[in-house]
């Protein structure tokens, strides 16, 4: 989503506010792209479902709300994300209302990707659309409340695709479940749910199935997995890390068969 068409708007002061008052401006000065993959397939293969712990040679480790709330700075202790399942028809009304869709397009959408899904790339594309149009009704004077309209969808689009890359990142690597609109609704309510403990449980909910043996792929936000676990616990007790490998020999997981797949 990052250009030399939508930089200069996602530059302006106006969506630096809007972005650092819904909480959530922290995950676009995230990593979630570099990821040690043996790393994380040997401590996945160390996940007990039952105490939603790593165990280890040395004990246990997890990640907890805590880590979470310094790490990401989320809130934690706020409303919870309480969804159920949505139709189709619903997740286009959804798209048409709030990302500005055109019905063709939403009902495609949900149509290719088999579900109540929008396509990371049909995100970035729509939310260009809607950037390059405030910027021409800005230019032409057109009215406050028109533009204003405009940017709280583009904020609406981008904070969907945000939290699709990081925070509730799934097996597909490449949409992000509509539901989660619902939370974006009012922008002014965005940062009070507790994004921080829908993250962890989302984390736990993938770690559990892929602790299972028949499951040979692995989500959710792996870059917060790496760094609290791997890295921060980890120097805790004192293991001098000269490379991943040989941190990974040092926990008594060289037997471990790197098979999973990974999206981020």
């Amino acid at each position: 989503m990052h250009d030399n068409d939508t930089r200069p708007i996602m530059n302006a002061q106006w969506w630096r506010n809007a972005l650092r008052a819904t909480g959530l401006s922290c995950l676009q000065d995230t990593n979630y792209n570099q990821i040690e993959h043996d790393l994380i397939s040997a401590f996945a293969e160390r996940w007990h479902e039952e105490t939603l712990s790593f165990h280890l040679l040395f004990g246990e480790m997890s990640v907890t709300l805590d880590d979470v709330s310094c790490l990401l700075h989320l809130p934690i202790y706020d409303m919870f994300l309480s969804h159920e399942f949505i139709s189709r028809d619903d997740a286009v009304d959804l798209m048409m209302r709030y990302l500005g869709s055109d019905p063709g397009d939403a009902l495609k959408e949900v149509t290719q990707t088999i579900g109540v899904h929008a396509r990371f790339s049909y995100l970035a594309k729509i939310f260009k659309q809607c950037l390059l149009w405030k910027l021409e009704l800005f230019n032409e004077g057109s009215m406050d409340d028109e533009v204003q309209g405009l940017r709280d969808q583009a904020l609406q689009i981008y904070l969907l695709y945000l939290v699709g890359i990081t925070l509730f990142s799934d097996k597909s690597g490449t949409y992000v479940d509509v539901v989660y609109l619902r939370y974006f609704r009012d922008l002014q309510g965005v940062s009070g749910f507790s994004w921080g403990a829908a993250c962890l449980s989302h984390l736990y909910k993938e770690l559990n199935h892929a602790s299972y043996l028949a499951c040979s792929q692995l989500s959710g936000y792996l870059s917060l997995l790496q760094v609290d676990v791997i890295y921060l616990r980890i120097s805790k007790v004192s293991i001098y890390v000269s490379s991943p490998q040989g941190l990974v020999r040092y926990l008594g997981l060289f037997d471990v068969n790197y098979h999973f797949k990974f999206d981020r």
